[in-house]
């Protein structure tokens, strides 16, 4: 993994993604327009198509509130338009918990799938 401090705030934490993105082999290019849902663009070779929110959180999030997150990239996925992968990453402390967002909901990321 990364030797990303154990402190987090929302200002590292999409540094953070991108370094750990980066470390596992992905281009990862971080976007900064308001116009889209999204902190980071990453790929892995030309199939492989990660567009990630980054979130970084002092305590657990509740499901309400994980799903106010998920609404715009929800009608990301619907649209159709978007290519490869749309997930969530929340940190808390030196933890990620990742979302794969779907068009009817989300599913959270055990190690090892979508490309990580």
């Amino acid at each position: 993994m990364s030797d990303t401090p154990y402190y987090s705030t929302c200002r590292t934490t999409p540094h953070a993604a991108r370094r750990l993105l980066q470390e596992l082999g992905y281009t990862a290019v971080r976007v900064v327009t308001p116009t889209l849902p999204i902190d980071i663009i990453a790929w892995k070779n030309r199939q492989e198509i990660l567009l990630i929110k980054v979130k970084s959180l002092r305590r657990p999030l509740k499901k309400d509130r994980l799903v106010t997150e998920m609404n715009p990239l929800f009608q990301m996925a619907a649209s159709g338009t978007c290519p490869g992968s749309i997930q969530l990453w929340i940190r808390r402390a030196a933890v990620w918990d990742r979302y794969h967002v779907m068009a009817g909901g989300f599913a959270a990321i055990k190690e090892g799938i979508h490309g990580l």
